[in-house]
């Protein structure tokens, strides 16, 4: 959901904090302050870093920063295209965009001038993406055998999401509007999932870690994963793809992998898919099985990417008929 942030109108309060922000900052503290700590430390640190570079270059081309002109904001982005993805690049016109509304100044990322240069870079940079990092079954193991025994409501929750997603390859939206109509459970505790009128069968270990779940939160109707306070109580609510990107985020922290390896909610079809592949079976059993509507997904999940091209122009040109 979007942020309602407020513009700051006391002038003399504007003034100081306009100064505050034509200087490179070396803490959050002015972004605490001008965002009302609406988000989360390590947003404004991304904001804190953005907002400094940016500040740099224009300091470098003896120019205002606060307020930008449209032509610097170009030039800006000219250069960081040279080594930086498109995601990167959007990032930046936010941040220009955030510290420059709530000082009530022109929003230089309104002009055409930049719409058309970023839309220049989304066709320079049509390819410029990475898969997210795949969640596999060797994670999974290793997650299993950590929380084996846990007991917290997060920790079983958790654990429950991060074995039923990956065998079942569920999309995040799929996780959570899962209810307790869409599962059955058979006298010897295994669990059959229907999703969009599919039946998937989950394994014993996958089924003994939703039934935890089930017995621990007491859930017997409506949703199945719920949000869960700092004080540990199951709420009514159900989860949101921001929590299950936290989840999987969580995953990646759990295991300790390098800080360039984060997991995401895609993470589970991505290693999945890469998995079934390095087990023999093809694009289209691939595609069978996470239910994809065409191959060209799970053949950019398994490195395919000549093939996910291909299948990407067949359905174009059927569109276009």
């Amino acid at each position: 959901m979007a942020k309602k942030l407020t513009v700051i109108e006391d002038e003399t309060v504007r003034e100081a904090s306009i100064t505050d922000f034509s200087a490179i900052a070396e803490s959050i503290t002015v972004w605490e302050r001008l965002t009302h700590q609406q988000y989360a430390k390590n947003t404004l640190v991304a904001f804190k870093n953005d907002w400094n570079s940016f500040l740099l270059f224009c300091i470098q081309h003896q120019t205002s920063a606060l307020p930008a002109s449209a032509e610097i904001v170009h030039r800006y982005i000219e250069k960081m295209a040279q080594t930086r993805k498109l995601a990167s690049l959007k990032r930046y016109i936010v941040t220009i965009s955030l510290v420059h509304r709530c000082h009530a100044l022109p929003n230089p990322c309104l002009s055409n001038e930049i719409k058309l240069a970023m839309h220049k870079q989304r066709l320079d940079k049509h390819d410029d993406y990475t898969n997210a990092h795949g969640f596999r079954d060797n994670h999974l193991q290793n997650l299993l055998e950590s929380f084996s025994h846990a007991t917290k409501a997060k920790d079983v929750r958790d654990m429950a999401i991060w074995a039923m997603t990956f065998e079942a390859m569920l999309k995040r939206s799929e996780v959570t509007a899962l209810t307790i109509n869409d599962i059955e459970i058979t006298p010897e505790g295994l669990i059959t999932l229907s999703v969009n009128g599919t039946l998937i069968a989950l394994s014993d270990v996958a089924s003994q870690a939703i039934n935890r779940w089930l017995t621990l939160s007491m859930i017997d109707s409506g949703f199945v994963f719920r949000r869960i306070d700092r004080h540990n109580n199951i709420g009514d609510n159900p989860l949101d793809h921001s929590s299950i990107y936290r989840i999987f985020r969580r995953a990646s922290q759990e295991l300790e992998l390098p800080t360039d390896v984060i997991f995401s909610g895609q993470s589970p079809r991505v290693g999945a898919s890469q998995d079934l592949a390095d087990a023999g079976l093809s694009i289209h059993q691939i595609q069978h099985q996470g239910r994809w509507r065409s191959p060209a997904m799970p053949a950019q999940y398994i490195g395919q990417r000549a093939k996910r091209d291909n299948t990407l122009k067949k359905f174009a040109n059927k569109s276009g008929k």
